[in-house]
């Protein structure tokens, strides 16, 4: 096949799923560009229509059926119209997508994203699907530094895969094992989105306290990498997503003490507070060792902002377990947690070691209730102590809520909205807090 023959064409891309998917939605949507096909907005103006899924919880994957479902009217009237499913439901289900949804005319998996364009061309070409979910392709990140909505802020993948196996997880199996990029390879990308108008970068991985540990000639770490990338030049913000308990280094505490541009943000999953449920889940740490680490970071950084995920109704799980996990929030005092209900999944630890998933769905009901109401309390008592502070603010521009304010991130990552007459997005300004809600801080321009 000819890879440097153009295609033409328009390209919609319909993301599901966490910030590795918006990077990865990204790499398609500019190999895409290169081959002279555009990105547009509407599913109806587009000759390619992509759904890139997520494959962690049952809900995510309904929710890709239920749109290519509703892209089936679009091909039955454009049977030019070409379908794929890319990211980790493709690398999954594989050619069980083709049975449930036979108008789909590509499955791509997690190692796919920038050979999209190929894909695509084979498809006009022949008229026959493509199934792509072997793991012996790269990804290539040179691609990303194309068809950016927000460059002022952008994602930076530095690894992929993980190794922990957690009993709830599909993530090895979509993702693979741990690969880490070159420390050198990920500060060069990042002085080109800097040199392009970047300010604020989040380095991204599937389990990014791992960095580095399978690099040669030597092993690098997470905090070596976030002292390099804080050296760039015209960087104002750093961030990192997604933290595991059991691997946080004490010299990653450090790092928050000395680098200015690296924001007070850490989102580091418990997902029980019950040392017995912890154990099923094979997260490798206790309630207690848990603690020890929110009280480290408060300790280096008193303001941190601190996040986390919670399952309700893991195999096995008591009402004393759960009683636990109620404990583990009210003393964490998560500014924002994300809280989900247990739900078996096939290709998992869990599934395959036939542990059950016995607690029963009203159990889970009133249990993620209770939770949800406890947390939203916590957060909004937490959030109002903010109340005249001022923060600085780097502006994503006017709320979709209520176009008079505009909206940005605090150093925490939290919401700030204010009211302005201008666009403030891509800029940073000061706002001193009036009012909070459990989501969301307000204020006025300083």
């Amino acid at each position: 096949m000819d890879r440097t023959a153009t295609a033409t064409g328009t390209a919609f891309v319909y993301t599901i799923g966490c910030q590795m998917n918006e990077l990865d939605s990204e790499l398609a949507l500019g190999a895409l560009s290169d081959s002279g096909i555009t990105a547009v907005s509407r599913p109806a103006d587009a000759d390619v229509l992509l759904v890139n899924t997520c494959s962690v919880r049952e809900k995510a994957e309904e929710k890709a059926y239920s749109w290519l479902g509703r892209m089936k009217a679009l091909k039955r009237s454009n049977p030019d119209l070409i379908i794929g499913v890319l990211g980790c439901m493709a690398q999954k289900e594989g050619k069980l997508i083709f049975r449930r949804a036979p108008y789909v005319d590509i499955v791509a998996g997690t190692a796919h994203f920038t050979r999209i364009d190929d894909y695509v061309r084979q498809v006009r070409a022949t008229g026959k699907r493509v199934l792509a979910i072997g793991r012996d392709e790269e990804v290539q990140t040179e691609k990303r530094l194309k068809a950016r909505e927000t460059p002022q802020s952008s994602y930076v993948a530095v690894m992929r895969g993980c190794d922990h196996h957690c009993t709830y997880c599909v993530v090895p199996n979509t993702r693979g094992a741990e690969q880490s990029r070159e420390l050198e390879e990920i500060v060069e990308e990042c002085r080109i989105l800097v040199g392009e108008g970047t300010q604020e970068i989040t380095l991204l991985g599937q389990n990014i306290d791992s960095y580095g540990k399978r690099l040669r000639p030597r092993r690098r770490t997470l905090a070596e990498l976030l002292y390099a990338v804080a050296d760039v030049p015209g960087l104002k913000r750093l961030r990192f997503v997604t933290s595991h308990p059991s691997d946080l280094k004490p010299e990653l505490f450090q790092a928050f003490r000395d680098l200015p541009n690296l924001m007070p943000y850490l989102h580091f999953p418990a997902q029980s507070g019950s040392d017995e449920v912890l154990k099923r889940m094979r997260r490798g740490y206790t309630h207690a060792r848990y603690m020890e680490l929110v009280a480290a970071a408060r300790e280096a950084v008193p303001e941190i902002g601190l996040a986390g995920d919670t399952i309700v109704g893991f195999c096995g799980e008591t009402e004393e377990d759960f009683e636990r996990t109620l404990e583990l929030h009210e003393k964490t005092r998560y500014q924002a947690s994300y809280i989900f209900m247990y739900s078996e999944r096939d290709y998992t630890p869990a599934k395959d070691q036939g542990l059950k998933d016995d607690v029963p769905l009203e159990v889970k009901k009133r249990r993620i209730n209770k939770l949800m109401q406890l947390q939203r309390e916590w957060s909004l008592a937490e959030n109002q102590r903010k109340i005249g502070k001022v923060y600085e603010v780097f502006g994503e521009g006017p709320s979709r809520k209520d176009s008079r304010k505009q909206e940005g991130r605090n150093p925490q990552h939290q919401v700030v909205l204010a009211e302005s007459g201008r666009d403030l997005s891509g800029q940073f300004y000061k706002v001193e807090i009036t009012s909070a809600t459990d989501a969301a801080l307000y204020g006025k321009l300083v």
